[in-house]
Parts: C-alpha cells; structure tokens; sequence
C-alpha cells in the first residue's frame, strides 16, 4: 500500500488525446501536477494541469488511472474535479493579454485536465526573492507600471464578473517584456458561484472575509486586498499580518509609516496600497478603477507622471510667486554687500 500514499506524475512520453506528449513535470502541488507538453498537431509547447489533489487520490502506476483514496475521499476527490473543470471553464471564456490563456479541456485517466498556452519568464515572487537577497528595490516608474497594469486586468476581470481570489507573488508571472500575466485561478469566483469550490487561505494575502464564519460577499474588493498586500511584500519586503488576526489586533505597519519609502515612492501610491489592504471591506477600493483614479485624483493634486516617473510640481501661480520672492532676496543680498562696500570706503557713488 505504499504506492498508494504517494502522488506519481504521468510517465514522461504519455501521449494525451492522440495529440499532447508530456515532456516533464514543471510543478506539482497539493491539488494539481502541470506539465510540460508538445501540442503534435500544432507543433507547439503548452502546458497542461492535471487535477490530482493528493489528499484524496492516488495514481494506478501500472495503468495511469487515477482512483480515489477511499469512499470518504471519494466526495473530495468528485469536488476537486469539479473545481478543475469550473476553473478552466472560466479561463476559456476570457480573452486578455493579462490571462494566461486555454485551449482546451478533457477527461482522461479518471480525472480532468486543460491545456494552456506556455508562457515565458518568471514569477513575481522569484522576482522579488531576488531584489530582497540583493538588498534592491523595484523603482517608482516600474513598481506603479505594474501596478497599474494589474488593476487593467483586474478592470476586465471583473467586468466579466470573475474574482480571481488567490492573488499573490506567485499567482503573477512576469514575463520577459516586463508585463504582467495572472495565473493559477484554482479558486476563481464568479458574481453567480460566490461560495462554491476551493477556498484558498495565504496568511498575509487573503482578506478577512475569506477565514472561517465570514462568509460575506465577494467582489472585487477581495481582489484589491490581495494585490495590497502583493505590494505591501514588494515594498517592504515582508508579508502583511494575517488578516484573521488583523480583525482583532491590527498590528501591521503602514507602508506610509516606512520613512524610506516615502522617500523614494509617491505618497499617492503608498497610501494606496493602505487604502487597499483595509481589514474593514468597506473601507477598500471596490474597483480597480476606483483604485487607478486614486492615484491619478491625488497626482492632479501635487504628483504628476511624467514618461512614467513620478515628479513633484507647483501650480503654476505658486511658481509665479515663487519666482518673484526669490528675485526679490537676490536684490537684498546686492544691496547689502553694496552698503558694506560703500561704508567701507571700497566704492564711490
């Protein structure tokens, strides 16, 4: 009985649907094992994702079939499936540079699979275990493209009336041109299925309404917590407090309480990210919209983009008069070394 406690892979050369060859094993998690895959007829690498949640399943060497553990398990298992299938279903209905994208879904071996398009580059999360070990930080223009740039794929998200529900560093690949691409929506929600399927729990990235006896509604200010708390890791280089904790005893830094940050990172983007990681819902951003005007409504006010830098500017009154101030002492400071010099008998009139 071992072997039936253990999660096997598919066999590298398993040829799926007559047409997808698997080449290796890229990840294997909790709930799933993706690999990496040969799309024969269009002569193209994808990326496939098994649903083989190890808890409750175990994989016949001998066959590839994949069975569950035992009768009780049997329930979970039929429910992971169903996770699997509705997250797949949601991803082939979208069409968005941000979104990894799907091509396809079947059943075999006793479980379901879909096929994704294979997509370069890396994930935040390695990203920032990089900058963090080197003692770097993401500079302003960049840290705000990025930001902004999530918020538009979050926009059309939920325009479409899907919530992600599990961002996190290592939910968002970057890809080599530097953009942004959302993955893993194993826990995705939509406006009509608000409590069904898995409910993934990241302390420090999941809102307070997702723990246990707060099933309130969900919506895309769950979302807007999890990216703040993303950027409150990419910034400061620690994972918020737990939100369940949070509710009780808010113990957890502002980032606009980092004297470093303030200066090197517009106020407006700081308290943006505060804003967000609100515990209260109420007091979130209940758009990514909501959230990008912001920015821009406080950088009408004193911050200004300009080719993606943040700069400081005066209205233009303010500079006036600032002109004319600074006129104004130069004549003095003259007119006092002429007096010396006149006093001193240096210069005649």
């Amino acid at each position: 009985m071992e072997q039936e406690t253990l999660v096997y892979p598919l066999a590298d050369n398993t040829v799926l649907q007559g047409k997808y060859t698997i080449l290796n094993v890229l990840n294997a998690g909790g709930f799933g094992i993706t690999y990496l895959a040969l799309d024969n007829p269009n002569s193209r690498y994808v990326v496939i994702k098994e649903c083989m949640p190890d808890a409750y399943a175990y994989r016949d060497m001998e066959t590839g079939f994949v069975h569950p553990r035992d009768e009780q398990t049997a329930v979970n298992f039929a429910q992971s499936i169903s996770n699997s299938r509705q997250e797949a279903s949601v991803l082939a209905q979208l069409s968005h540079p941000g979104v990894v994208q799907v091509f396809d879904m079947f059943d075999a071996n006793g479980t379901c699979y879909y096929v994704m398009e294979n997509i370069q580059g890396q994930t935040l999360f390695d990203l920032m275990a990089a900058m963090h070990a080197t003692g770097q930080s993401m500079e302003p223009a960049r840290a705000t493209d990025l930001l902004f740039r999530l918020l538009d794929i979050l926009h059309y998200l939920h325009s479409m009336g899907v919530y992600h529900c599990d961002i996190k560093p290592g939910n968002i690949f970057i890809q080599p041109d530097g953009t942004p691409k959302l993955i893993d929506f194993g826990a995705v929600r939509t406006k009509t299925l608000q409590h069904q399927g898995l409910v993934q729990i990241t302390p420090g990235y999941t809102p307070p309404e997702f723990y246990p006896g707060r099933r309130s509604e969900i919506g895309p200010w769950c979302d807007m917590y999890e990216l703040g708390a993303t950027f409150y890791e990419l910034l400061t280089g620690q994972v918020p407090q737990a939100a369940d904790q949070r509710s009780v005893v808010d113990r957890n830094p502002k980032v606009t309480s980092y004297a470093i940050l303030r200066q090197t990172y517009p106020m407006n983007f700081l308290s943006g990210i505060d804003k967000a990681l609100s515990p209260d819902e109420r007091n979130r951003f209940h758009s990514a919209k909501a959230w990008h005007d912001y920015i821009n409504a406080m950088g009408a006010a004193g911050t200004l983009k300009a080719g993606g830098v943040a700069r400081k500017t005066l209205p233009k009154a303010q500079k006036k008069s600032s002109a004319g101030t600074a006129f104004l002492i130069i004549l003095l400071i003259v007119g006092a070394v002429l007096w010396v010099c006149w006093k001193q008998g240096l210069i005649q009139f």
